[in-house]
């Protein structure tokens, strides 16, 4: 069959005769079984990679719930650019570098598998980018930090996916990560220790904070003093600036992590891309060991909370930071350990991570939203669990671990898994960190302070919530920052763009700690200019919210001596007379 069409030539994008006798009704019997494999396989890897994608709302509200109110929206659009840029950068050069061996996009022999295949692992690669968006919420700025994700998408993963996944050397030498518990998620864990370290914590978050000035500091660009870390309480208290709190929105977070939930049973069994020719057995199998760890993920975060607290009181940050770790500990040996070892991975896992979380604040490490701590110690923990718990019978005959009969091939099973933990890691430091100072010498990779006290929604993305039209001291803070780099005068586009790519490091040199007006306006507080009428409005209301308040003891008074009268419930619901409250009253004293 032949298709010829003057002036265009569709060599190398049209299917072949084998693809098109697969693909045809008339088609022999044995052509029409390998169609059906191949249409199945390639729908659950569709479906499947779907599922992961979506993954991308479960991580934005998860970490949006941890953040101020006027940083909300920046969260959510780091969350859609990393999908978007992403994509791109994966395409165009990352899956090349990944897969270049075992894959191709070009031409259609293979082209549903190979497409459906390009899908899938892109979105690992978007979920390994998102890890640092989480952990650096809330100060970094915002194009900066579109480049650091492109690098992480379009590079670090790709090249980690190779060595492991793309016949590379470690998968050579016997390296087992199933889903990626090392590959997705120590790295993006590592790369984003190695930002957050080089960022610097919020604005508030550590009262004490003494900036990084030990002997190994210049690794580091340390731009700020020690106070530009703390919370400035005149900007607190005229409402300039929200407070930092560990956790705004409960409900919210718990149901990002009911998406991740839902992401990562697809997450792990979309590893085997395919469920035929027993594939479908693996499906099973990883599904139910994933659900499995994160259940004990989830107890485990439950009995750290309660140990922690010395009480029966589990918190809500605990609870989700355990499961999602029970999940990534998970992805590793999903397919390899069996049942009854699942539960134990799981709790192992949540508990390394809440250790970690209360590492990182030890020693001054903003985690924004535990994202290192959930992803870090329970990617390297679930590596590990492979050389432990394998076992023969579940999935891979060659892969066996120590605690089921491995011996000597267990001992060496350990080793590839620390070889390949080490390297893996090691990769992600050096990309990460070559990355981030080349960010921070040409563009800058913090927000100013000004824009960390206003709110990334406005400074970044014009959203205001209405405070800045009724707050007249946030107004003159934006007015004043603004007016200190020019942002307002007219300019033309090249002049913005190049403004929008190292705008940052303007401001920051335009807002030194003596000189700023910004700094000024925080300890000192505005200057005012009140006519006397203004005054005397003031003084009129503060009389009037006295004369209300007293009003309303009074008559609180009032009600109270008439209970006390006729007899009153405690607040057991038991009537009391005004004799034995009075009893009661004398008993006390």
């Amino acid at each position: 069959m032949a298709m010829n069409i003057p002036g265009l030539n569709l060599t190398g994008l049209l299917p072949d005769e084998r693809w098109i006798a697969e693909m045809t009704f008339n088609a022999p019997d044995e052509c029409k079984i390998e169609r059906g494999q191949h249409r199945a396989d390639v729908i659950f890897v569709l479906t499947c990679a779907a599922r992961i994608v979506q993954m991308q709302s479960g991580f934005a509200m998860l970490e949006s719930a941890y953040q101020q109110p006027n940083n909300a929206a920046n969260i959510m659009m780091k969350n859609m650019l990393d999908l978007c840029i992403g994509v791109l950068a994966f395409f165009l050069f990352g899956y090349y570098i990944a897969y270049h061996d075992t894959h191709t996009l070009t031409g259609l022999g293979d082209a549903g598998t190979d497409l459906a295949h390009f899908f899938c692992t892109f979105s690992y690669a978007t979920t390994a980018a998102t890890i640092n968006s989480g952990a650096l919420a809330g100060r970094v700025a915002f194009f900066p930090y579109l480049v650091l994700s492109t690098v992480m998408t379009g590079l670090l993963y790709p090249i980690c996916a190779y060595l492991a996944w793309g016949n590379g050397w470690l998968q050579e030498l016997g390296f087992v990560d199933f889903a990626g518990s090392v590959v997705v998620h120590q790295v993006g864990a590592i790369s984003a220790l190695v930002s957050t370290c080089f960022l610097g914590p919020r604005i508030g978050r550590f009262p004490s904070y003494r900036a990084w000035k030990r002997p190994w500091s210049f690794l580091w660009i340390e731009n700020h003093d020690d106070a530009y870390y703390r919370e400035p309480e005149e900007a607190v208290e005229k409402k300039v600036f929200i407070p930092f709190r560990k956790c705004r929105h409960p409900v919210q977070l718990l149901f990002g992590t009911f998406l991740l939930l839902v992401g990562f049973l697809a997450f792990n069994p979309a590893s085997t891309f395919k469920t035929t020719l027993g594939a479908d057995l693996v499906v099973a199998h990883a599904s139910a060991t994933t659900l499995l760890a994160a259940a004990g993920g989830g107890v485990g975060g439950m009995v750290f909370s309660m140990l922690y607290t010395r009480s029966t009181v589990v918190r809500v940050p605990e609870l989700t930071n355990a499961v999602i770790a029970g999940l990534v500990a998970s992805c590793a040996p999903a397919a390899v350990m069996p049942l009854s070892v699942s539960p134990l991975v799981g709790f192992v896992a949540a508990i390394l991570s809440l250790i970690m979380e209360e590492v990182l604040a030890h020693f001054q490490i903003d985690d924004a939203v535990g994202a290192v701590a959930a992803h870090g110690p329970s990617g390297a923990w679930g590596a590990i669990a492979v050389a432990l718990f394998a076992q023969k019978s579940c999935v891979n005959p060659d892969v066996v671990g120590i605690f089921f009969g491995g011996g000597d091939a267990g001992w060496t099973l350990l080793g590839n898994q620390l070889i390949g933990l080490f390297l893996l890691s090691g990769i992600s430091i050096g990309i990460t960190y070559i990355s981030v100072l080349l960010i921070e010498i040409v563009a800058g990779f913090r927000c100013t302070r000004a824009c960390e006290l206003i709110g990334l929604d406005l400074w970044e993305h014009q959203f205001d919530d209405g405070s800045v039209s009724t707050n007249k001291h946030k107004a003159m803070l934006l007015d004043r920052a603004t007016s200190s780099v020019n942002i307002g005068a007219p300019k033309g586009f090249w002049e913005n763009f190049v403004e929008a790519m190292n705008g940052h490091s303007a401001r920051r040199a335009s807002l030194t700690p003596e000189s700023s007006p910004v700094k000024s306006y925080d300890m000192r507080g505005p200057p005012e200019e009140k006519s006397l009428q203004d005054e005397v409005k003031e003084l009129k209301k503060t009389v009037d919210l006295l004369q209300a308040q007293l009003a309303l003891l009074a008559l609180a008074k009032e009600r109270e001596d008439d209970e006390v009268a006729r007899g009153r419930q405690d607040i057991f619901g038991v009537r009391q007379s005004s004799a034995s409250a009075e009893g009661i009253r004398e008993t006390s004293l």
